[in-house]
């Protein structure tokens, strides 16, 4: 096979004011208008008017190539878009050659008979917007949705471009994917993948299985090669000669690995992964394709207990505690992500202790690089098919788009072994319930129940949960938590206190979250002079009643800061105070909680949301707070402030352990331990172990603080956590005075060494993009801590901690 590569500079026309514009292929008009100072960039956070006209507009997009005649000649001669946003007409020397209806998906056209020694191509895509909502009107119903405009629902696009509740509107119209022609004779082949017939300590049983297509119109001679490579050792062939049937087929072979190496999520095991490699050679043509295999089992077990059924993910027999975050787009701008780019994210996902990542279903599938570190690394990625809060049509042209779409996806992504599960959807069960009581033309379950579960049943490599949440209930919704995944909201979306985050007893949270503002960088590059109540400010804010509810949290927890730097400050600690609370109680009910998963790993514009990660890839106090609770083994002191008392826990997810907690009562204005109390702690396997309880009723939290450590049987401290004996508020701490040392390493990377003269809280850098290995932590008095830092100090580095935070004396 021949191929020629379209990609770079495009002829880029708006159809409405015939203005020009050089567009790049892969990309977007909005991108490169941006670029090209045509709109403002995403730091004007007033920009959604600016740039809305862009999505109502019809745009062209054209370039010209040449062909030599031993093309025009070939046998098949194709023009592939791997993505379109997502309405197009296209055109080929004038003539229509096809149309495009689906973001998700590839398009391949035949151009043999089009294609010419020099030809034009045209892509015209039409305004998304009008074009969904002349199929809303079409459809004759209303629809509805959380959040963008109720004709979302009836594209396969995108679905947080119409904006969120944590996103601008920027409704993206372009060719965000590569472009080729291909020309070949015979057979064409696709994406390689495989299945795992049987696994063992002792035996796997591969079955690798190569999608072709044979053009031509009687049977065709190849031979067929299929070798499973471990480094450069070929531990497994098969080769064998046959006939290939005019059309479609499988070309399946049983590969047999002895002692195969199995693939681990992080903290389980290790990430061995093989190549397989397959070649057809027929009519003096070869195709070659390859894809990673990752040899693991995966189960969803739900075992009947006291409460209801546990939700367990089990990877090759062993229950694992998922620990993660929910991903959003990296950027407003979806598949434009570079390999460095989700290398760096994922590494950061991984440093934090984490092993999962749930891709929510209002973004894209993501590119292969994304899995492709997935799998590197053991991390294990929950995938949601993209739908996501609303109520979806599902008559039969509908479902057939979904049809092939979910086909693509399981064919394409689903040889990754980090794919642990599909999803249908993101809380699209709320709609389906509601709907049954106004909708004439389907109820919308039709999708995940029928459709997406059908495309899903020949994916022997992963199970498929319809829907999240999921309480196994048909026709009702339910937060009790006892069946299936939680999506808990109690906190934040009905504004309680995140101390009921106790109140859950979800087998497996999927999703769960609280908001804080993103720290000063980003603030200060949206206008540093401007007070939080600027519109500027607002434009962030894209939650209902929002800032009231930052307030209402923050104030919960600490006196109200005197400057807008310091309440920034106090509310991030606030966001990681509530986010410790919930998954520490989670934890600690494990195996009855299996899963945590924070709601939202990062931002895709200078948002205030649920991120732990802000636009300028600064690290929020909550992503240390999640390091430091995340890490296995490890030691909770659950607080009960009305019995002032704590529960002891020891949590271990894996294996055996053996070791001590010691709990310690720390007098912060005397920098000395008052009391101290130990338990011997012993876990095994998957499970949370009540160790004991400490009374607390005799000490003032105003001036004691619970310090709780994990030694390992030869006493080496694994961990150490601070708990307040109540809110911070109440704790009387003493000015500090830190001492902040940076010492640039060898490798490029700095060390910084922190003290303080007195009991510090919340000991944090200001303001550093990128990976740390520790931040926002408590100092006693004269302790010295140190941490690295792996990219670019900031000219001026920022040190502060609580005890230097100015407050009102009212609040």
């Amino acid at each position: 096979m021949r191929q020629i590569q379209l990609d770079g500079k495009w002829k880029g026309v708006n159809e409405r004011t015939k203005e020009v514009y050089a567009l790049q292929v892969p990309g977007f008009v909005q991108r490169d208008l941006t670029e090209q100072g045509v709109l403002p960039d995403a730091y004007d956070t007033l920009f959604e008017p600016k740039i809305e006209w862009v999505e109502h507009d019809d745009w062209t997009y054209s370039r010209t190539f040449n062909l030599q005649e031993e093309w025009l000649q070939a046998g098949k001669l194709e023009l592939v878009f791997e993505g379109i946003d997502t309405y197009a007409d296209i055109f080929l020397n004038g003539q229509l050659i096809g149309r495009t209806e689906n973001m998700f998906m590839p398009y391949r056209f035949d151009i043999k008979q089009a294609a010419a020694r020099d030809n034009e191509l045209l892509v015209r895509i039409s305004s998304p917007t009008r074009v969904l909502q002349e199929k809303e009107r079409a459809y004759g119903e209303q629809l509805h949705l959380w959040n963008g405009i109720p004709a979302r629902l009836f594209g396969r696009k995108a679905q947080y471009g119409y904006g969120w509740d944590w996103g601008a509107r920027l409704v993206t119209v372009g060719i965000h994917k590569s472009v080729r022609i291909e020309a070949y004779e015979a057979v064409r082949t696709e994406q390689l993948r495989y299945a795992i017939a049987s696994l063992s300590a002792e035996q796997a049983v591969v079955m690798a299985k190569l999608p072709a297509s044979v053009v031509q119109e009687k049977e065709l001679e190849a031979d067929v090669v299929f070798r499973l490579f471990d480094g450069q050792r070929v531990c497994a062939e098969h080769t064998e000669r046959r006939r290939l049937a005019p059309g479609e087929q499988l070309v399946e072979a049983a590969l047999t690995v002895e002692k195969p190496k199995l693939w681990y999520p992080a903290g389980h095991g290790e990430q061995p992964l093989y190549r397989l490699e397959a070649e057809l050679r027929a009519a003096d043509s070869e195709r070659k394709e390859a894809c990673t295999v990752g040899l693991r089992e995966i189960r969803l077990t739900m075992p009947y207990d006291e409460q209801g059924r546990k939700f367990v993910i089990e990877v090759n027999g062993i229950p694992v505690l998922c620990k993660g975050v929910n991903w959003i787009p990296l950027k407003l701008y979806p598949n434009l992500d570079t390999a460095e780019e989700y290398r760096k994210e994922i590494a950061g996902i991984a440093a934090a202790n984490m092993n999962m990542i749930r891709i929510w279903g209002g973004g894209t599938y993501e590119n292969h690089a994304f899995y492709e570190e997935c799998d590197r690394l053991g991390m294990l990625v929950w995938q949601d098919f993209m739908f996501a809060c609303g109520d979806y049509p599902d008559d039969d042209a509908f479902c057939e788009l979904v049809r092939r779409e979910a086909r693509h996806v399981v064919n394409e992504y689903g040889y990754h072994p980090s794919i642990v599960l599909w999803c249908g959807n993101n809380e699209n069960q709320y709609f389906i319930e509601r709907s049954r009581k106004h909708r004439r033309q389907g109820h919308g379950e039709k999708l995940y129940f029928d459709v997406l579960a059908k495309v899903c049943e020949g994916d022997t490599l992963r199970p498929y949960w319809p829907t999240s949440p999921y309480a196994l209930q048909f026709d009702r919704v339910g937060q009790e938590g006892d069946y299936g995944d939680e999506h808990f909201w109690a906190v934040w979306g009905r504004g309680e206190p995140y101390e009921n985050y106790r109140n859950s007893r979800g087998r497996f949270v999927s999703e769960f979250g609280m908001q804080s503002y993103p720290s000063m960088r980003v603030l200060d590059q949206v206008d540093a002079q401007a007070s939080l109540r600027d519109p500027q400010f607002d434009a962030m804010q894209k939650a209902p009643y929002g800032l009231q509810k930052l307030v209402f949290y923050t104030v919960g927890d600490y006196w109200l800061p005197t400057d807008k730097a310091s309440f920034v400050y106090a509310n991030q600690l606030m966001q990681a105070n509530a986010l410790r609370y919930g998954v520490e109680h989670w934890l600690s009910r494990m195996p009855d909680t299996s899963g945590a998963l924070i709601w939202q790993w990062s931002d895709l514009w200078p948002s205030i949301s649920w991120a732990i990660e802000d636009y300028a890839k600064v690290l929020k106090p909550s992503y240390f707070y999640m390091k430091r609770s995340f890490q296995s083994p490890n030691a909770y002191a659950k607080l009960d402030m009305e019995t002032k008392r704590a529960d002891l826990y020891l949590i271990h997810d894996s294996g055996d352990f053996a070791g001590t907690v010691q709990a310690e009562l720390y007098d912060i204005r005397q920098g000395a331990v008052a009391h101290t109390e130990a338990w011997e702690a012993r876990g095994t396997g998957h499970r949370a172990t009540h160790l004991g309880e400490m009374k607390l009723n005799e000490w003032d939290p105003s001036r004691f603080v619970l310090l709780l450590s994990l030694h390992a049987s030869e006493g080496t401290e694994l961990i150490r956590h601070t708990y307040l004996l109540d809110k911070p508020h109440k704790l009387q701490l003493q000015r500090a005075t830190l001492q902040v040392r940076t010492e640039r390493q060898a490798d490029g990377t700095s060390l910084v060494t922190m003290s303080s003269d007195v009991f510090a809280k919340d000991v944090g850098l200001l303001n550093v993009p990128g990976l740390l290995s520790d931040n926002y932590f408590d100092l006693c008095a004269n302790e010295t801590r140190k941490l690295v830092v792996y990219e670019e100090l900031p000219e001026k580095l920022q040190a502060s901690c609580l005890n230097q935070v100015e407050t009102t004396d009212y609040l």
